[in-house]
């Protein structure tokens, strides 16, 4: 391999380097049914650069689907990982504790820790509180279950799991706003998310997390066949995106 070969694997090293990702990129690896415009692609590719956001390392789905009146749209669902990653790289961040919120067999009201839960206790919501240096008490947030369940998938076989994570997030996104706001998780992104399963009943989140993971494998599979990273036709240009207020979704 030649130097100028070596050269362009480092700069190409989109699954590592959000930065680097293109609009080619996010066509052949995240809409390849080829549902979204060249401003949808571009959108899409300031987002995931403008949050540092890997699609590759699974920190935001890339979901592009056709709405209730025929139309293309797209969102970007962030992963509670990403969270953690965001919130550690922040200066004042000293960590976190969460659990659910339980009522026992006696109708008295629990705080457990983690998502474990006694045989008679009744799940009914979650908790979660996160620590700054420059605060003088935790930020502390409590959820419903019932205002967050949504009777279907994840939330049918883990529901504790489920609940705890939305409080997780929530607190999070508070403590620290200025590097978290606006980023939301399937689970608390509220009619976005279920429109996409409304106008797609037959891909569940399970099967869009799969498909994802599918492309990535193929991906790095092409990588080592290669030894060099996909590059865009020379033809395409890099498609840069506008961010304007209210019109995109997270």
């Amino acid at each position: 391999m030649t130097n100028n070969q070596l050269a362009t694997q480092t700069k190409r090293n989109i699954t590592t380097d959000p930065s680097l990702l293109t609009g080619a990129d996010i066509k052949k690896y995240f809409d390849p049914q080829n549902l979204l415009t060249e401003k949808q692609v571009g959108q899409e590719l300031a987002l995931c650069k403008g949050r540092n956001l890997n699609p590759f390392a699974n920190e935001v789905y890339i979901v592009a689907y056709t709405n209730r009146n025929g139309g293309k749209e797209f969102s970007l669902i962030v992963s509670k990982e990403a969270f953690l990653k965001r919130a550690a790289q922040c200066k004042d961040y000293e960590g976190f504790e969460a659990g659910v919120v339980v009522v026992d067999s006696e109708g008295v009201m629990h705080e457990r820790k983690g998502a474990i839960m006694l045989p008679e206790d009744t799940l009914i919501g979650g908790w979660a509180r996160v620590h700054r240096k420059n605060f003088k008490v935790p930020v502390e947030i409590f959820v419903s279950r019932e205002e967050y369940d949504k009777k279907q998938s994840t939330w049918n076989t883990m529901p504790a799991t489920m609940i705890r994570k939305v409080a997780l997030v929530n607190a999070l996104r508070e403590a620290f706003p200025e590097d978290l706001g606006n980023m939301y998780t399937e689970d608390d992104g509220g009619e976005t998310f279920d429109r996409i399963k409304d106008v797609t009943p037959q891909e569940s989140r399970e099967d869009v997390v799969a498909r994802k993971m599918a492309e990535i494998e193929q991906f790095n599979k092409e990588q080592e066949a290669n030894h060099a990273d996909p590059e865009p036709a020379q033809t395409e240009e890099t498609i840069q995106g506008e961010l304007l207020d209210g019109e995109l979704e997270y």
